[in-house]
């Protein structure tokens, strides 16, 4: 019976090469890319922007984290108005310590607060900046952004903490790298297509409108301070987002009303506990009431009313309260946009809050 053979034949792989000036290539390849990033970098300096660090989910980690290490600090939570309002540096010439700056844009503080509450050393005082159809909104994005910023502090990996340190030293130097107005995706989203007939889409939010430093300073900038048509632009921005959305599909207006109703008593219940948590471990809440102007402070008056909702903030937790227009020193400030004072009335209005909140601390 043949016996059957097996031969193997050995190759020799070679990798073809392709005979190229590689040296040359890779030199245009950076000389292009810089033409490019020069040109890139110029165009959006000249539209307004300039270098300044992400207000991201890792810087706002990093800050966050310092409570851990010195649970007796100050601690400032709120949304943009306590972010750009609030002078840190003002604070600190008055009380010989900086505060933490844990505010973030367009969002329901309780999550921070609670946050705080439940932190088993916390003993500092918590100044809660409070924009009242926010303080009460019981869900969408005004809870949804804190608790991301929550789930981003308590998974924060090595990982992610380097990548977060290393960006920072390259924002610093770069307009174009702003994340919120300026990659790829925003770019294609921003683009002026018509939209379909009785489609409503979310108003579109101003450029450049604010800047944060390390340590989460905010500020209006100063393209959007001295800008009437980009402030005009932003006042009408404000009217649909502080308009009551209509009722749910299926719900009567009244129906609507008193499901609000019970939001609200279950957020006042809430904040008195927070509130009663953080007293019984030696620290304090303040809440705090910063400017508006013009029209939305008139639906502001409309929609939610002091006594309706600020006063009983104050009633139900018991802590103390400073409302800018019961003091003649904190009520004649203007928002240029309605909502947010500019960077050198915010200084201003901070010099003169800090009598005040002596009276408290």
């Amino acid at each position: 019976m043949p016996s059957s053979t097996s031969s193997f034949k050995t190759y020799e792989l070679t990798r073809i090469i392709p005979k190229h000036h590689w040296l040359l290539l890779a030199a245009l390849t950076i000389v292009i890319t810089g033409i490019l990033t020069f040109g890139w970098e110029t165009y959006v300096r000249s539209i307004g922007y300039a270098p300044s660090l992400n207000d991201t989910e890792d810087l706002w980690a990093s800050r966050r984290a310092i409570v851990d290490e010195e649970p007796d600090r100050t601690v400032l939570i709120g949304s943009s108005r306590m972010l750009f309002d609030f002078d840190m540096d003002t604070f600190e010439k008055e009380f010989s310590r900086r505060p933490l700056q844990l505010a973030t844009v367009g969002t329901n503080p309780g999550p921070y607060l609670e946050d705080l509450a439940n932190h088993p050393d916390y003993s500092g005082t918590v100044i809660v900046g409070v924009v009242p159809g926010l303080f009460f909104a019981p869900g969408g994005p005004p809870m949804k952004s804190p608790l991301n910023h929550l789930k981003r502090f308590r998974d924060w990996s090595p990982t992610q903490k380097f990548g977060h340190y290393a960006s920072r030293v390259i924002e610093k130097r770069f307009a174009f790298l702003n994340d919120s107005d300026l990659t790829l995706n925003k770019l294609l989203l921003d683009l002026k297509i018509p939209n379909r007939e009785k489609v409503k889409t979310k108003p579109e939010l101003p450029p450049h409108f604010h800047e944060v430093d390390a340590e989460r300073q905010g500020a209006m900038t100063e393209f959007s301070a001295n800008n009437t048509a980009l402030q005009k632009r932003i006042q009408q921005i404000w009217i649909p987002l502080f308009t009551p959305p209509p009722p749910a599909k299926g719900k009567t207006p009244e129906e609507a009303k008193a499901d609000f109703g019970k939001a609200v008593e279950m957020i006042l219940d809430k904040t008195k506990k927070h509130v009663e948590k953080i007293r019984k471990k030696g620290g304090k809440v303040i809440f705090l009431r910063l400017p508006s102007s013009g029209q939305l402070r008139e639906m502001e008056n409309k929609f939610t009313p002091r006594e309706h909702f600020w006063d009983r903030i104050i009633k139900t937790t018991e802590a103390p309260g400073i409302h800018f227009e019961d003091y003649k020193e904190l009520n004649a400030f203007d928002c240029p946009e309605w909502s947010h004072l500019n960077k050198a009335d915010s200084i201003e209005f901070t010099k003169r809050l800090m009598p005040i909140l002596t009276k408290h601390l």
